[in-house]
């Protein structure tokens, strides 16, 4: 007899070899943990508010009013002091609803904390935390993204009235794809090129007032609309913009790090690299760094718990498994394509913790008036940025795709999911541009370690510094005895040879482009390519780092570090087969033969039917609740097919309340025409023939 899904997802619960909350309480931050807590605890006392059950049948209007409504109400609460700004940043990922008031939380009042003066702080930033004001931040535009350098909007100072005038010069300039501006934003934090006195100084963020606080209308001189329909986000309202010569106050300028007198002269903070302009984006990038983890939680969970209580065929899987037909993810294939998506998700977790961690310590030097971690925390940032957002937004649609037919359902929760996930290997720099800013720096470490100007100590160059002979790859030299002629199980159960190979395999593919560059003449552009390999190396590098440090903290004997060891080294040996090129192509001493990388396939492939029994334990350890999920597939108490029933039932088109009504109209002016067409033809000719003829 084929067990209940109910009783099949109890099954694989009993076989975990640790405590599921002591695991949660190691890999997900007390932070988060409690911000979750309190979240789900107030949303959940407003069913009727926050409730995101009919989601699936709203039209997009209906889903930004849903989205409004929600969000003014959580604004209420925390006016009442029941719920915090950071705990509606979290209320927003649980909801999955990315509503039109997120922007002036995730970009518009960062920016004031960290760019404007007191004077400023005073002036915006203490409206903004009260919403008495709702801001935006105006970057992109419609021909211009990536190339902040390249936009065309101006901020040109008039010193006759002590004003900027902020202008959109032409059809390219308008700002594009910003959210809260299509219709929500009073305020634009507006990213435009600072003229004073004939002069370019670069972009630089302004304020500008865009619609009436008293009446929402625009304000003279802006024009301002909402883009439409999108392949996700579409809760959000994400505007266009042009500005016809607006003035605004010399205030309005963020002055933290530039500062513009009365009498047009520019001054910057003395070691101010002006590049902390762009300290809005780091800080967001470093943010998508730490909601990454949480976003691939989501999928994982009800991909991983969906195949383990769908059952398909008999005989086909490995295990002989009691009740005939086989759990899907008994399947090989399903478990290469899961298995190290969860060891991606747990190595996520700790990477967010501790990225997040140097964020902190790197902006305190800097407020401190040390801007030299500057370059290095942005080039990490684009890369984690990158390897996150790719690992979560394609790991979504891997999870889709392993549900088969039901993944395709709304009601799985993974398709309008997978849409608003979907902007975060695009926005706040393009996955691809982000590579090459991450490549840059580590192409100026090796420059610098083959100058006589080594590089200033951080965890980029120390890697570099290790594995490299004065900035270059030596083929003689003998390489690490760490990992040189090992078997791939005495690799994978040996952490330090694991960082050392990943770390040489980045530093290897740093010297080699900088060959190509420096020594070979060849140009940036025919190096992208190599660039796009070697960001993601060295953020393979900098995760496996992070998820090593983390599991440090573990006392030798706790019962959760012998699965997480064979997680860790689960993703180290899926790194380098997916990569196995790299492999081949080491410094000749170092270089793998074809018979090593079967050998890491082979163990790879072992360890993944192993930690496969540990799966379900696993995901249960992100503690995300029915709420979070908002998936038929993946209910807690595993009756998935009953409430998907459920839910279809709950349609407009199949509600008592309304779907009789809509069929009998649909009859009436579709249905009916087409079934009786012939009937009426046949009766119209009886109609025509004359008197007496016979009639049918």
């Amino acid at each position: 007899m084929t067990p209940s899904t109910a009783d099949a997802l109890a099954t694989e619960r009993g076989k975990a070899s640790f405590d599921v909350q002591e695991m949660r309480e190691f890999i997900v931050s007390s932070d988060v943990r409690k911000k979750l807590a309190k979240v789900e605890k107030v949303l959940t006392a407003e069913p009727e508010t926050f409730g995101v059950r009919d989601v699936p049948f709203m039209s997009r209007q209906e889903r930004m009013d849903h989205a409004l409504r929600m969000g003014a109400r959580l604004i209420q609460l925390m006016r009442e002091g029941q719920i915090t700004d950071d705990e509606i940043t979290m209320a927003d990922t649980v909801l999955d609803t990315n509503g039109p008031f997120g922007l002036h939380r995730a970009m518009f009042i960062p920016t004031l904390q960290n760019q404007a003066t007191a004077e400023q702080q005073a002036l915006f930033l203490a409206p903004a935390l009260r919403y008495e004001i709702l801001g935006c931040y105006a970057q992109t535009e419609i021909g211009h993204g990536s190339n902040v350098q390249g936009l065309e909007t101006t901020c040109t100072y008039v010193p006759e009235t002590d004003e900027f005038e902020v202008h959109t010069p032409s059809i390219r300039a308008s700002k594009w794809w910003i959210g809260s501006l299509g219709v929500t934003a009073t305020h634009a934090m507006v990213m435009a090129q600072l003229v004073v006195g004939g002069k370019n100084y670069g972009p630089n963020p302004v304020v500008v007032p865009i619609r009436s606080v008293d009446t929402h209308a625009p304000l003279p001189g802006v024009t301002v609309g909402d883009l439409g329909p999108k392949f996700g986000f579409n809760a959000m309202d994400n505007g266009f913009l042009l500005l016809d010569h607006v003035r605004v106050p010399r205030i309005n300028l963020m002055q933290r790090y530039i500062n513009v007198s009365r009498d047009g002269k520019v001054s910057r903070p003395a070691n101010v690299d002006p590049k902390v302009a762009y300290g809005t984006m780091v800080f967001v990038r470093t943010h998508i760094v730490s909601n990454m983890s949480l976003t691939l939680a989501k999928a994982t969970t009800i991909a991983v718990r969906y195949a383990s209580m769908r059952r398909q065929f008999s005989g086909k899987a490995d295990k002989r498994t009691a009740g005939g037909e086989s759990p899907v993810l008994d399947y090989g294939m399903v478990q290469r394509r899961l298995i190290p998506l969860v060891a991606k998700n747990y190595a996520m977790f700790a990477t967010s913790q501790a990225f997040l961690a140097h964020y902190h310590e790197c902006m305190a030097a800097m407020d401190g008036g040390d801007f030299a971690p500057l370059k290095e925390l942005h080039a990490t940032a684009c890369g984690l940025k990158r390897w996150t957002s790719d690992a979560a937004v394609y790991g979504i649609d891997t999870c889709r795709h392993v549900c088969g037919g039901h993944g395709f359902s709304q009601f799985s929760g993974l398709n309008d999911f997978f849409g608003n996930a979907y902007p975060n290997i695009i926005w706040e720099g393009d996955n691809y541009v982000l590579a090459q800013q991450t490549a840059r720096f580590l192409i100026a470490q090796v420059r610098a370690l083959r100058s006589s100007k080594p590089p200033a100590e951080n965890q980029t160059a120390a890697y570099l510094r290790k594995h490299l002979v004065r900035g270059r790859s030596d083929a003689s030299a003998p390489p690490p005895s760490s990992f040189a002629g090992r078997s791939a199980d005495a690799l994978a159960a040996d952490p330090a040879a694991q960082l050392d190979l990943l770390g040489f395999r980045a530093a290897a593919l740093a010297s080699d482009l900088v060959d190509q560059m420096d020594d070979a003449g060849q140009s940036w552009n025919r190096s992208l390519v190599a660039m796009q390999k070697l960001s993601d190396a060295h953020s393979d590098y900098i995760v496996a780092s992070y998820f090593r440090r983390h599991l440090a903290t573990l006392p030798p004997a706790s019962p959760l570090l012998p699965v997480l060891n064979k997680l860790a080294a689960l993703l180290f040996l899926h790194t380098l087969v997916q990569h196995s090129s790299d492999l081949f192509r080491l410094p000749s001493s170092a270089a793998f033969t074809p018979a090593q990388v079967s050998q890491l396939e082979s163990s790879l492939a072992l360890l993944i039917e192993d930690v496969r029994e540990q799966a379900v334990p696993l995901v249960d350890s992100f503690g995300l609740s029915d709420l979070h999920l908002n998936s038929a597939l993946a209910r807690s108490d595993g009756r998935i097919y009953e409430d998907y029933i459920k839910w279809a039932m709950e349609d407009p088109l199949n509600r008592d309340s309304s779907g009789p009504a809509i069929r009998a109209e649909w009859f009436e002016k579709y249905y009916k025409p087409v079934l009786h067409a012939n009937n009426n033809n046949q009766q119209q000719k009886q109609k025509q023939l004359p008197e007496g003829k016979a009639r049918l």
